[in-house]
């Protein structure tokens, strides 16, 4: 790897170990055990504690449904909040900062990191908890 990009890699990872012993203080109830596909990239995920029928969804096959993940990405760490995705609302309920960072449904690009920012993660975590919580799925 070329020294400029090992130079901009190395703040980036200091982001992703934050943001990932973040997601870690949810486990239980959450579970760490299923592969995260992220194409070699280093990655950290939540899955429900088990798979769940989604109404509407994947046939109504029981999967296990994602809950947050954080990969390491070239120029940025992707925070990836599932409960968007099935919960639009749920936006509203995000800080306007954190807000600023999504890119798409359920992705945060992340650059760098304060407790202000560790601070809104962990509230939009406690927000899709109790969300997925109401649902029966944690």
């Amino acid at each position: 790897m070329a020294k400029a990009a090992m130079a901009k890699q190395a703040p980036l990872e200091g982001v992703f170990d934050d943001v990932s012993r973040i997601l870690q203080r949810y486990s239980p109830p959450f579970r760490t055990d299923v592969p995260c596909m992220s194409g070699g990239k280093k990655s950290f995920q939540l899955t429900v504690p088990k798979p769940v029928a989604v109404p509407g969804a994947y046939g109504g096959k029981p999967v296990d449904l994602q809950f947050a993940a954080v990969i390491l990405q070239k120029d940025f760490v992707g925070f990836y909040l599932m409960c968007l995705c099935m919960n639009d609302p749920m936006k509203k309920k995000l800080a306007p900062g954190l807000l600023k960072l999504l890119k798409g449904k359920t992705c945060f690009h992340i650059k760098s990191i304060d407790a202000g920012l560790r601070k809104d993660i962990e509230a939009a975590l406690d927000v899709s908890e109790k969300a997925y919580r109401e649902r029966g799925w944690a």
